[in-house]
Protein backbone atom coordinates (compact mmCIF):
# COMPACT_ATOMS: atom_id res chain seq x y z
CA UNK A 1 0.00 0.00 0.00
CA UNK A 2 1.48 3.35 -1.01
CA UNK A 3 2.34 5.64 1.87
CA UNK A 4 -0.11 8.33 0.77
CA UNK A 5 -3.20 6.19 0.13
CA UNK A 6 -4.74 6.54 3.59
CA UNK A 7 -5.44 9.66 5.71
CA UNK A 8 -3.14 8.48 8.50
CA UNK A 9 -0.28 7.75 6.13
CA UNK A 10 -0.77 11.06 4.36
CA UNK A 11 -0.73 12.77 7.75
CA UNK A 12 2.61 11.13 8.50
CA UNK A 13 4.12 12.74 5.42
CA UNK A 14 2.76 16.13 6.49
CA UNK A 15 3.86 15.89 10.13
CA UNK A 16 6.81 13.51 10.33
CA UNK A 17 8.89 15.72 12.64
CA UNK A 18 5.90 16.34 14.91
CA UNK A 19 5.18 12.62 15.20
CA UNK A 20 8.84 11.81 15.85
CA UNK A 21 9.19 14.49 18.53
CA UNK A 22 5.99 13.34 20.24
CA UNK A 23 6.61 9.60 20.13
CA UNK A 24 10.33 9.72 20.95
CA UNK A 25 9.96 12.41 23.59
CA UNK A 26 13.11 14.16 22.33
CA UNK A 27 14.04 17.13 20.20
CA UNK A 28 14.39 16.19 16.56
CA UNK A 29 16.67 17.76 13.97
CA UNK A 30 15.35 16.05 10.84
CA UNK A 31 13.32 13.10 9.58
CA UNK A 32 13.56 11.12 6.37
CA UNK A 33 11.34 8.33 5.12
CA UNK A 34 12.18 5.30 3.06
CA UNK A 35 10.12 2.72 1.25
CA UNK A 36 7.66 1.16 3.72
CA UNK A 37 7.88 -2.26 2.10
CA UNK A 38 10.56 -4.44 3.72
CA UNK A 39 12.29 -6.21 0.88
CA UNK A 40 15.42 -7.60 2.57
CA UNK A 41 13.82 -11.04 2.58
CA UNK A 42 11.62 -12.66 -0.08
CA UNK A 43 7.91 -12.37 0.59
CA UNK A 44 7.97 -8.62 1.29
CA UNK A 45 5.66 -7.09 3.87
CA UNK A 46 4.28 -3.59 4.07
CA UNK A 47 4.65 -1.41 7.17
CA UNK A 48 2.68 1.75 7.85
CA UNK A 49 5.66 4.05 8.35
CA UNK A 50 9.38 3.78 9.01
CA UNK A 51 11.04 7.09 9.91
CA UNK A 52 14.77 7.64 10.06
CA UNK A 53 15.17 10.31 12.69
CA UNK A 54 18.18 12.48 13.45
CA UNK A 55 17.92 13.71 17.02
CA UNK A 56 19.08 17.12 18.19
CA UNK A 57 22.29 15.56 19.54
CA UNK A 58 23.09 14.04 16.14
CA UNK A 59 22.16 10.42 16.89
CA UNK A 60 20.13 8.52 14.30
CA UNK A 61 17.27 6.26 15.35
CA UNK A 62 14.56 4.34 13.54
CA UNK A 63 10.96 5.09 14.49
CA UNK A 64 8.58 2.40 13.24
CA UNK A 65 4.89 3.37 13.49
CA UNK A 66 1.83 1.20 12.94
CA UNK A 67 -1.79 2.37 12.96
CA UNK A 68 -4.39 -0.26 13.79
CA UNK A 69 -8.16 -0.16 13.96
CA UNK A 70 -10.56 -3.01 14.79
CA UNK A 71 -10.61 -6.17 12.72
CA UNK A 72 -7.00 -7.18 12.13
CA UNK A 73 -6.64 -10.84 11.13
CA UNK A 74 -3.05 -11.23 12.36
CA UNK A 75 -2.22 -10.36 15.99
CA UNK A 76 -0.35 -7.09 16.25
CA UNK A 77 2.22 -8.69 18.56
CA UNK A 78 3.28 -11.14 15.84
CA UNK A 79 3.24 -8.45 13.18
CA UNK A 80 5.56 -6.27 15.25
CA UNK A 81 7.87 -9.22 15.88
CA UNK A 82 8.15 -9.82 12.15
CA UNK A 83 8.56 -6.13 11.29
CA UNK A 84 11.15 -5.62 14.02
CA UNK A 85 13.16 -8.64 12.93
CA UNK A 86 13.32 -7.50 9.34
CA UNK A 87 14.23 -3.95 10.28
CA UNK A 88 17.00 -5.28 12.54
CA UNK A 89 18.39 -7.37 9.69
CA UNK A 90 18.37 -4.40 7.32
CA UNK A 91 19.65 -1.75 9.74
CA UNK A 92 21.64 -3.60 12.38
CA UNK A 93 23.55 -0.63 13.77
CA UNK A 94 20.65 1.80 14.19
CA UNK A 95 18.62 1.82 17.43
CA UNK A 96 14.91 1.31 16.85
CA UNK A 97 11.64 2.08 18.58
CA UNK A 98 8.28 0.70 17.46
CA UNK A 99 4.97 2.33 18.34
CA UNK A 100 1.44 1.10 17.67
CA UNK A 101 -1.34 3.70 17.64
CA UNK A 102 -4.68 2.01 18.11
CA UNK A 103 -7.89 3.55 16.83
CA UNK A 104 -11.59 2.99 17.34
CA UNK A 105 -11.45 0.83 20.46
CA UNK A 106 -8.78 -1.54 19.16
CA UNK A 107 -5.86 -2.77 21.24
CA UNK A 108 -7.62 -2.70 24.62
CA UNK A 109 -5.60 -5.70 25.89
CA UNK A 110 -2.28 -5.06 24.17
CA UNK A 111 0.39 -4.14 26.71
CA UNK A 112 3.19 -4.01 24.18
CA UNK A 113 5.12 -6.61 26.24
CA UNK A 114 5.26 -10.09 24.67
CA UNK A 115 7.25 -13.31 24.96
CA UNK A 116 7.54 -16.88 23.70
CA UNK A 117 8.28 -19.68 26.16
CA UNK A 118 10.03 -23.06 26.05
CA UNK A 119 8.39 -26.25 27.41
CA UNK A 120 9.80 -25.50 30.88
CA UNK A 121 8.07 -22.15 31.01
CA UNK A 122 11.26 -20.17 30.56
CA UNK A 123 11.27 -17.14 28.30
CA UNK A 124 12.72 -18.12 24.96
CA UNK A 125 12.20 -14.79 23.22
CA UNK A 126 10.76 -11.45 24.29
CA UNK A 127 10.01 -8.20 22.53
CA UNK A 128 8.26 -4.95 23.27
CA UNK A 129 6.79 -1.89 21.60
CA UNK A 130 5.02 1.23 22.78
CA UNK A 131 1.23 1.32 22.72
CA UNK A 132 -0.89 4.45 22.39
CA UNK A 133 -4.64 4.05 22.31
CA UNK A 134 -5.82 7.19 20.58
CA UNK A 135 -9.41 6.41 21.54
CA UNK A 136 -8.40 6.65 25.22
CA UNK A 137 -6.19 9.71 24.81
CA UNK A 138 -7.81 12.86 26.16
CA UNK A 139 -8.20 15.49 23.44
CA UNK A 140 -6.90 18.12 25.87
CA UNK A 141 -3.61 16.20 26.13
CA UNK A 142 -3.18 16.40 22.38
CA UNK A 143 -3.94 20.13 22.46
CA UNK A 144 -1.36 20.63 25.20
CA UNK A 145 1.42 19.31 22.96
CA UNK A 146 1.16 22.58 21.02
CA UNK A 147 1.97 20.83 17.76
CA UNK A 148 -0.72 21.90 15.29
CA UNK A 149 -0.04 19.17 12.76
CA UNK A 150 -0.86 16.45 15.30
CA UNK A 151 -4.30 17.94 15.85
CA UNK A 152 -5.49 16.26 12.68
CA UNK A 153 -5.80 13.26 15.02
CA UNK A 154 -8.21 15.04 17.38
CA UNK A 155 -11.25 13.21 16.01
CA UNK A 156 -9.71 9.89 17.04
CA UNK A 157 -9.28 10.93 20.68
CA UNK A 158 -11.67 11.17 23.62
CA UNK A 159 -13.44 14.52 23.26
CA UNK A 160 -15.47 15.32 26.35
CA UNK A 161 -16.39 18.90 25.42
CA UNK A 162 -16.35 19.17 21.61
CA UNK A 163 -17.89 22.67 21.66
CA UNK A 164 -14.70 23.91 23.34
CA UNK A 165 -12.09 21.46 22.09
CA UNK A 166 -12.80 21.48 18.36
CA UNK A 167 -12.59 25.30 17.95
CA UNK A 168 -9.32 25.29 19.91
CA UNK A 169 -7.87 22.52 17.75
CA UNK A 170 -8.84 24.23 14.50
CA UNK A 171 -7.48 27.56 15.76
CA UNK A 172 -4.11 25.94 16.48
CA UNK A 173 -3.96 24.43 12.99
CA UNK A 174 -4.98 27.67 11.27
CA UNK A 175 -2.61 29.85 13.29
CA UNK A 176 0.30 27.43 13.33
CA UNK A 177 0.37 26.43 9.66
CA UNK A 178 -0.22 28.07 6.30
CA UNK A 179 -0.93 27.50 2.64
CA UNK A 180 -1.26 24.00 1.25
CA UNK A 181 -0.10 22.37 4.48
CA UNK A 182 -2.92 24.07 6.40
CA UNK A 183 -5.54 22.99 3.86
CA UNK A 184 -4.25 19.41 3.86
CA UNK A 185 -4.16 19.18 7.65
CA UNK A 186 -7.71 20.49 7.96
CA UNK A 187 -8.89 18.03 5.32
CA UNK A 188 -7.26 15.13 7.19
CA UNK A 189 -8.73 16.38 10.48
CA UNK A 190 -12.21 16.11 8.99
CA UNK A 191 -11.62 12.73 7.38
CA UNK A 192 -10.29 11.31 10.65
CA UNK A 193 -13.31 12.46 12.67
CA UNK A 194 -15.27 9.27 13.31
CA UNK A 195 -18.19 11.18 14.83
CA UNK A 196 -20.29 12.72 12.05
CA UNK A 197 -21.63 15.50 14.27
CA UNK A 198 -18.13 16.54 15.33
CA UNK A 199 -16.98 16.42 11.70
CA UNK A 200 -19.90 18.64 10.68
CA UNK A 201 -19.13 21.05 13.52
CA UNK A 202 -15.46 21.23 12.52
CA UNK A 203 -16.29 21.85 8.87
CA UNK A 204 -18.70 24.62 9.82
CA UNK A 205 -16.06 26.31 11.97
CA UNK A 206 -13.48 26.09 9.20
CA UNK A 207 -15.72 27.67 6.58
CA UNK A 208 -17.65 30.09 8.82
CA UNK A 209 -14.97 31.42 11.17
CA UNK A 210 -11.96 31.31 8.90
CA UNK A 211 -13.45 31.57 5.43
CA UNK A 212 -11.34 28.68 4.20
CA UNK A 213 -12.45 26.63 1.19
CA UNK A 214 -14.86 23.80 1.78
CA UNK A 215 -13.23 20.41 2.03
CA UNK A 216 -14.34 18.71 -1.17
CA UNK A 217 -14.44 15.00 -0.36
CA UNK A 218 -16.65 14.95 2.72
CA UNK A 219 -18.92 17.72 1.49
CA UNK A 220 -19.42 16.01 -1.86
CA UNK A 221 -20.27 12.80 -0.06
CA UNK A 222 -22.90 14.44 2.13
CA UNK A 223 -24.37 16.40 -0.78
CA UNK A 224 -24.50 13.24 -2.86
CA UNK A 225 -26.32 11.44 -0.06
CA UNK A 226 -28.86 14.23 0.27
CA UNK A 227 -29.38 14.27 -3.47
CA UNK A 228 -30.05 10.53 -3.48
CA UNK A 229 -32.54 11.00 -0.65
CA UNK A 230 -34.38 13.64 -2.64
CA UNK A 231 -34.34 11.41 -5.70
CA UNK A 232 -36.12 8.62 -3.83
CA UNK A 233 -39.02 10.98 -3.16
CA UNK A 234 -39.41 12.15 -6.74
CA UNK A 235 -41.87 10.68 -9.18
CA UNK A 236 -40.85 7.47 -10.88
CA UNK A 237 -41.35 8.97 -14.28
CA UNK A 238 -38.23 11.19 -14.16
CA UNK A 239 -35.94 10.96 -17.12
CA UNK A 240 -33.99 7.67 -16.98
CA UNK A 241 -30.83 9.02 -18.53
CA UNK A 242 -30.45 11.72 -15.90
CA UNK A 243 -31.01 9.23 -13.08
CA UNK A 244 -28.40 6.88 -14.50
CA UNK A 245 -25.96 9.76 -14.77
CA UNK A 246 -26.44 10.62 -11.11
CA UNK A 247 -25.99 6.97 -10.08
CA UNK A 248 -22.80 6.70 -12.11
CA UNK A 249 -21.53 9.88 -10.48
CA UNK A 250 -22.28 8.50 -7.02
CA UNK A 251 -20.53 5.21 -7.80
CA UNK A 252 -17.45 7.03 -9.06
CA UNK A 253 -17.37 9.22 -5.94
CA UNK A 254 -17.75 6.26 -3.56
CA UNK A 255 -14.96 4.34 -5.34
CA UNK A 256 -12.65 7.36 -5.04
CA UNK A 257 -13.45 7.78 -1.35
CA UNK A 258 -12.91 4.08 -0.67
CA UNK A 259 -9.51 4.21 -2.34
CA UNK A 260 -8.65 7.28 -0.29
CA UNK A 261 -9.64 5.76 3.05
CA UNK A 262 -8.81 2.07 2.52
CA UNK A 263 -6.13 2.01 -0.17
CA UNK A 264 -6.26 0.94 -3.83
CA UNK A 265 -9.12 -1.45 -4.63
CA UNK A 266 -8.38 -4.62 -6.55
CA UNK A 267 -10.56 -5.68 -9.48
CA UNK A 268 -12.66 -8.13 -7.44
CA UNK A 269 -13.50 -5.59 -4.74
CA UNK A 270 -14.23 -2.89 -7.32
CA UNK A 271 -16.62 -5.23 -9.13
CA UNK A 272 -18.46 -6.04 -5.89
CA UNK A 273 -18.96 -2.33 -5.19
CA UNK A 274 -20.11 -1.71 -8.76
CA UNK A 275 -22.79 -4.40 -8.36
CA UNK A 276 -24.42 -2.66 -5.39
CA UNK A 277 -27.84 -1.16 -6.02
CA UNK A 278 -28.52 2.52 -5.28
CA UNK A 279 -29.73 1.87 -1.71
CA UNK A 280 -26.73 -0.28 -0.77
CA UNK A 281 -24.35 2.18 -2.41
CA UNK A 282 -25.74 4.99 -0.30
CA UNK A 283 -25.40 2.83 2.83
CA UNK A 284 -21.77 2.18 1.90
CA UNK A 285 -21.19 5.91 1.35
CA UNK A 286 -22.32 6.55 4.93
CA UNK A 287 -20.45 3.59 6.43
CA UNK A 288 -17.09 4.35 4.82
CA UNK A 289 -16.68 7.47 6.95
CA UNK A 290 -15.81 5.06 9.78
CA UNK A 291 -13.50 2.80 7.74
CA UNK A 292 -9.81 2.70 8.61
CA UNK A 293 -8.49 -0.09 6.40
CA UNK A 294 -9.32 -2.49 3.60
CA UNK A 295 -10.40 -4.99 6.26
CA UNK A 296 -13.28 -2.69 7.24
CA UNK A 297 -14.51 -2.57 3.63
CA UNK A 298 -14.20 -6.33 3.19
CA UNK A 299 -16.16 -6.95 6.38
CA UNK A 300 -18.90 -4.56 5.28
CA UNK A 301 -19.20 -6.22 1.87
CA UNK A 302 -19.30 -9.67 3.49
CA UNK A 303 -22.26 -8.63 5.63
CA UNK A 304 -24.18 -6.41 3.20
CA UNK A 305 -23.18 -7.75 -0.22
CA UNK A 306 -21.96 -11.35 0.09
CA UNK A 307 -20.67 -12.87 -3.17
CA UNK A 308 -23.11 -15.04 -5.03
CA UNK A 309 -22.68 -18.77 -4.59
Amino acid sequence: MAETDHPLKRLMTLAAIDFATWLLGQSVRSVTTRQGELTAIPDPIDTDQVLFVTLADGREVILHIEFQGPGSDKPMSLRLLEYGTRLALMYRDIPMRSVVLYLGGAGARDTGEHALYDPDGQVRMSWRYDVIRLWQLEAEALLALNRPALLALIGQTRIRQPEQTIPQAIAQVVQGTSGEQRENLLAELLLLCTDKEIAAMAEQIITRDYGLPETPMMRKLREQGREEGREEGREEGREEGRAEGREEGQLELVLRLLAWRCGPLDAVTTARVQQLDAVRLLELAEALLNFHSMTDLEQWLTIHAPPEA
